[in-house]
């Protein structure tokens, strides 16, 4: 679930940067955005059209996309990128297409209430477009997909990336006051970019679906695309799965999944370190997972020595730049980790991990 309060004060103030040794590792103090909530993450690589390499975050509850200019320095410059209020109240995924352009999923909500629902049928894709080389990228709307629950994690078609597939499930229906908790069915669509022509080429998968395991949670969530295989988390049963596709996203039969690990926490996003080791978002950790064998080492936060480091994180995802292939920026939606979930502060941040000399 993802959180949200009234639109964020301008400006924002400036972030913190101590560095803390932890284990065989570092993690800075996050860049904070103290009244949004960061629900998502991508990192962007130094190219020719761009002038810095960046981490761009989706923030709830004003459609907003920040972005933060070389993360990995002393200073870096936290911006606001576009808000997509034309199309959107909430933004809930980011995942890159073609080099640097971004697909932004997200729908009208009837209130900025945590637990409010979306309006029925106004879920849609937008894009974000770095190409031309400026600091300001061009926003522009790709498809209304008014059949769909709640868009959720972005993953490009390896061969061809203007072609995206995103996860879908939620569990509150689309009305103003929540009466009916029937989740709805895990699936997974298709979207060319380039034409907005949609369709879905994934359902029926028991490992999409959520059975309340852990109260009102949904199922799949982050995918990534890696090789010839989809890769996704579940949060509701802990379960990290992948399955074969072909070239164009669709399953291969007999089209099983493949279940690569399990673990008891609610899985939000994930991304591939440099090993091929999986690093996800947990409940207020951060964790490494071995694909091989299922291991899952908890690497940051609850369940470690510094238990309130990582409060509500979302997403993960390694830099692509010489100077931070191996730190690992994760978002957040919480200012500190709550008592209980009744009283959660809201403070969307980044923060970062240098997993350099990390061994399972």
């Amino acid at each position: 679930m993802r959180f949200s309060l009234p639109s964020p004060s301008w400006p924002l103030p400036p972030p913190r940067h101590p560095w803390h040794l932890r284990r065989n590792r570092t993690s800075k103090e996050p860049y904070l955005f103290p009244t949004a909530s960061c629900t998502d993450g991508q990192t962007e690589p130094g190219s020719k059209t761009s002038r810095y390499a960046r981490t761009v975050t989706t923030s709830t509850p004003d459609a907003s996309v920040f972005h933060v200019k070389e993360p990995w320095s002393d200073e870096p410059v936290v911006e606001l990128a576009h808000n997509f209020d034309e199309w959107a109240d909430r933004l809930i995924g980011i995942g890159e297409s073609t080099p640097d352009k971004y697909v932004v999923v997200g729908s009208r909500f009837y209130t900025t209430d945590a637990l409010s629902s979306h309006v029925a049928r106004t879920f849609c894709a937008m894009e974000l477009d770095y190409s031309g080389g400026k600091d300001k990228p061009v926003a522009r709307l790709i498809a209304w997909m008014p059949e769909s629950y709640l868009l959720q994690g972005v993953a490009a078609l390896p061969l061809e990336p203007a072609v995206v597939l995103i996860s879908d499930q939620y569990v509150l229906k689309p009305r103003e006051k929540q009466v009916d908790w029937t989740p709805s069915p895990g699936q997974v669509w298709r979207l060319d970019t380039r034409t907005g022509e949609y369709e879905l080429v994934m359902t029926g998968y028991a490992e999409f679906n959520t059975t309340y395991r852990h109260g009102h949670d949904v199922g799949i969530n982050g995918v990534k695309i890696r090789g010839e295989y989809l890769y996704w988390v579940n949060q509701d049963d802990g379960g990290v799965y992948r399955l074969k596709i072909d070239k164009y996203g669709r399953p291969v039969p007999p089209a099983k999944a493949e279940v690569l690990a399990r673990y008891d926490t609610f899985w939000d996003d994930f991304d591939f370190g440099p090993d091929d080791s999986i690093w996800a978002t947990g409940f207020n950790a951060v964790f490494a997972i071995d694909p091989n064998n299922g291991k899952v080492v908890t690497v940051d936060g609850v369940g470690t020595s510094e238990n309130t480091t990582f409060p509500g994180p979302t997403a993960a995802m390694f830099g692509r730049n010489s100077k931070d292939k191996n730190i690992l920026y994760v978002t957040g939606n919480m200012a500190e980790i709550p008592t209980d979930l009744e009283h959660i502060k809201i403070g969307g941040w980044v923060r970062a991990i240098d997993t350099t000399g990390f061994k399972f």
